[in-house]
């Protein structure tokens, strides 16, 4: 357990030093949300309002940000510059390293969707009738298996800066098309084709029906399905594709 809280503290201080993973995973979702819920103060999406609607889409820009645009190539890079090689040679454990990133994305991603909260309901009047419980199982779950996804994305990629452009290339489609910002039903069929197989669309409603109607597992079957088994087929990569060099 010491040596699990003692990388944690390391990878909060390298994630800090970071200008760009604190740019992709703070100042740009907090950014993006304050811009759509500004201009759309007022408004509806659907049958809720779209500052209620905005809240659940937002914290999916800061899951896959974080997931796709900081954790993974992260990881990528340290084994360029060979710090995973190093680590290697020392007694720390691959289940302790991957445990320890995987805890630190929570915790940025559980700030940060705080942040989106106070944003969305002081700001813009956002509505929130749901259940605590299953808001943070879906929040849970959909960081582990979005950062296990970017880890698999970093152990497929040869290099640092091949799984950073990977990463671009996922995450921005799967921000603008999934539910975040828009509703995935205004969209024309083709991009709602594309939307539908996108695991972020499936995180993002079985977020949105827990924070807006409480709902669970129950009463969105299909979204609870998909993104559990993107979490064991996730994991799994993750764990067939690390490699300390």
């Amino acid at each position: 357990m010491k040596a699990l809280l003692n990388q944690v503290r390391a990878e909060l201080t390298l994630f800090l030093r970071d200008q760009t993973g604190v740019f992709f995973t703070v100042l740009l979702p907090f950014l993006m949300v304050a811009f759509f819920g500004y201009l759309n103060r007022g408004g509806r999406a659907g049958d809720i309002p779209y500052s209620s609607f905005l809240l659940a889409g937002g914290i999916g820009l800061v899951v896959t940000g974080a997931a796709f645009e900081v954790q993974g190539p992260a990881l990528a890079r340290q084994r360029d510059e060979g710090v995973l090689k190093r680590l290697g040679g020392t007694p720390l454990r691959v289940s302790t390293l991957m445990g320890a990133k995987v805890l630190t994305a929570c915790i940025v991603i559980l700030a940060q969707s705080l942040l989106m909260l106070v944003l969305n309901v002081f700001l813009f009047g956002a509505e929130i009738r749901g259940s605590v419980f299953w808001s943070g199982a879906a929040l849970l779950v959909g960081t582990v298996t979005f950062v296990a996804m970017g880890f698999t994305l970093a152990g497929l990629s040869p290099s640092g800066d091949v799984a950073s452009a990977a990463a671009h290339a996922i995450a921005l489609p799967m921000q603008f098309l999934c539910g975040t910002l828009f509703p995935v039903e205004a969209m024309p069929p083709l991009l709602r084709g594309i939307a539908q197989v996108l695991p972020l669309t499936y995180f993002v409603r079985a977020l949105r029906g827990a924070m807006l109607t409480g709902g669970g597992p129950k009463a969105y079957p299909v979204e609870w399905a998909v993104l559990l088994g993107c979490l064991v087929f996730s994991f799994v990569g993750a764990v067939a594709t690390f490699r300390w060099e």
